[in-house]
């Protein structure tokens, strides 16, 4: 029955749409059973919304790649959806555009949920070769105008598709760790999680302001860092300290007012890199932590600092030519 229920200890209590509350008397030998359908009952309805979403994007096996020509098509309106945060976060779905980024998750090992591509572009032999790679049941095409309402692109690429957000997990003792400190940019935290992955960084911490880096500008400019780099988020600077000192790392922080170059310190151990934003830099509480140490980089001219993806990218490159070479200096 609908309505609002609770479980007492020798009874049933239900709130109608009425508003009337009712009662019912429970046996004590069925009450085991009610207590465990009130404890499951919360896992049964995740995953009742999880396959809502999946029946939304599935096509039956015997039907062809449908041709979508309205713009209140389900599947169309859930990848426009997805352009928001909030429904990524509450579907588990990424949208990924352009042949490039799609071919990187396949090669990832993902797999798609929907790819959808534009009339434009079915005569592309690049692209016939892209959904080869994926099952024709899952495949759809739209009009040029409809793709672009769906692309979240000024110029569209052509196709895009819904992937399931891959869930990748940190060693249990990672080496080389950056931290990304309040990076609001997507391109520059998409940017600074490309160079992690080129720099064999084992993971990444992101604290509170950072840009999602499931969105579709961070993972244009992650160019597939995403599917290699785990990434993990901590609400404060104490949470992400207390992994960082567990994993026994050196922390070290990208300041301009560094005491020390960035080639002069020591990376061949365990070690961790934070990176603030452009517009506020570090934060306070990681400059006042005794455990962290400043580091910059060295500048010709008057030239105050870098941007902060192009900063980190070269810290962390220092880090992984010391690890390659066994030596700090040069």
């Amino acid at each position: 029955r609908r309505g609002v229920w609770s479980v007492e200890p020798s009874a049933l209590a239900h709130c109608g749409s009425s508003g009337r509350l009712h009662s019912h008397k429970i046996r004590a030998p069925h009450m085991a059973a009610v207590f465990l359908v009130a404890a499951v009952l919360p896992s049964v309805q995740r995953a009742a919304r999880r396959a809502s979403t999946a029946r939304l994007l599935a096509f039956t096996s015997d039907m062809k790649p449908q041709h979508l020509n309205s713009p209140n098509n389900p599947r169309l309106k859930l990848a426009k959806r997805l352009h928001a945060r909030r429904q990524r976060e509450k579907t588990g779905l990424i949208l990924l555009e352009g042949q490039r980024l799609i071919a990187d998750a396949l090669d990832a090992g993902l797999s798609a949920d929907f790819v959808l591509v534009s009339d434009e572009q079915l005569r592309d032999g690049a692209l016939d070769r892209l959904l080869a790679r994926v099952p024709a049941e899952i495949a759809a095409s739209t009009t040029a105008p409809l793709f672009r309402d769906v692309s979240d692109t000024t110029t569209p690429a052509g196709v895009l598709a819904l992937f399931q957000k891959p869930i990748l997990t940190l060693p249990p003792s990672p080496s080389l760790v950056l931290v990304c400190d309040s990076i609001g940019d997507p391109g520059n935290l998409g940017t600074l999680l490309r160079a992690s992955a080129a720099a064999g960084v084992d993971g990444c911490l992101l604290m509170a302001g950072c840009a999602d880096p499931w969105g579709p500008k961070a993972l244009r400019a992650g160019m597939g860092a995403q599917f290699r780099v785990p990434m993990m988020q901590v609400d404060s600077w104490a949470g992400a300290a207390a992994s960082l000192v567990e994993w026994g790392c050196a922390i070290r922080a990208a300041d301009a007012g560094g005491t020390s170059a960035h080639y002069d310190c020591d990376w061949r151990d365990a070690s961790a890199l934070v990176v603030g934003s452009e517009a506020h830099g570090i934060s306070r509480e990681v400059l006042a932590d005794p455990r962290v140490h400043s580091c910059s980089i060295p500048m010709a001219g008057d030239l105050e600092s870098l941007n902060a993806a192009v900063a980190g990218a070269i810290v962390l490159h220092e880090a992984q030519r010391q690890r390659m070479t066994g030596a700090v200096t040069r």
